[in-house]
């Protein structure tokens, strides 16, 4: 339903229905029903049984009441784990996944916080990279912190300006446990002070309630589904 009260239909975004009865969804159900009969799929096969199992009828106009009736009276499932009983809202098994992916990611960015004082890289440090054989120097002016998960790959966490020219420049991690995939050769010949990138990780970087990772972890489950969802789906 849409912010006026207008109901919205998720599939074809018209008004004045929803998905259950929207008859754009009908009639594609029904043409693809057709060209599986048309190809000698017969009238059960997947498409004809998704267009029986909406309408009661199959393509060829026979009835389907039996597929009808399960479709009515079928058990709902939980999105995320797709077991019964519960919705998403109420799964604990999504509450247990979330809960290890918050862990895991407050555990790598302790151990990431730690190398990166160890390396003393952080705003004000020189980095130098080599790129396809150029060297850059670069005066670090900021580090994008809500990027920092054990999912940020090759992101550009730091910027800066470059020393001899001023333009502004990016980079990713250094190689390493945190990053092993990187392909530009990384030092930090102007190293700062251990005390001072603590004094630039932002106050609620390592809390539970941190709002980049909470944030970090509703985009990683908003269409997710359990390990257990596929088994429990068809079983």
């Amino acid at each position: 339903m849409s912010w006026n009260g207008t109901v919205r239909c998720r599939e074809c975004y018209g008004t004045g229905h929803n998905k259950r009865t929207c008859p754009d969804l009908t009639e594609r159900l029904k043409r693809r029903a057709q060209q599986e009969l048309d190809n000698g799929s017969g009238k059960e096969g997947y498409w004809g049984a998704q267009y029986a199992k909406r309408t009661g009828t199959y393509i060829d106009g026979t009835s389907a009441k039996e597929l009808r009736a399960t479709r009515r009276g079928s058990t709902r499932r939980c999105k995320y784990c797709a077991n019964t009983g519960h919705n998403r809202r109420t799964c604990t098994i999504l509450k247990t996944d979330r809960a290890a992916f918050i862990s895991s990611a407050l555990s790598f960015r302790s151990r990431i916080v730690a190398d990166m004082k160890e390396r003393g890289l952080g705003i004000g440090c020189l980095i130098q990279t080599e790129r396809w054989g150029d060297k850059h120097l670069m005066l670090c002016e900021q580090v994008a912190w809500h990027h920092i998960s054990h999912r940020m790959g090759n992101a550009d966490l730091f910027s800066g300006r470059l020393v001899n020219n001023m333009h502004r420049f990016n980079a990713g991690y250094p190689e390493g446990d945190f990053n092993s995939s990187s392909y530009h050769t990384y030092t930090v010949p102007g190293p700062i002070a251990a005390e001072a990138v603590a004094c630039t990780v932002p106050t609620d970087f390592l809390l539970e309630t941190s709002e980049s990772l909470l944030t970090l972890c509703a985009n990683h489950f908003e269409d997710a589904h359990s390990e257990c969802y596929h088994e429990n789906r068809y079983s």
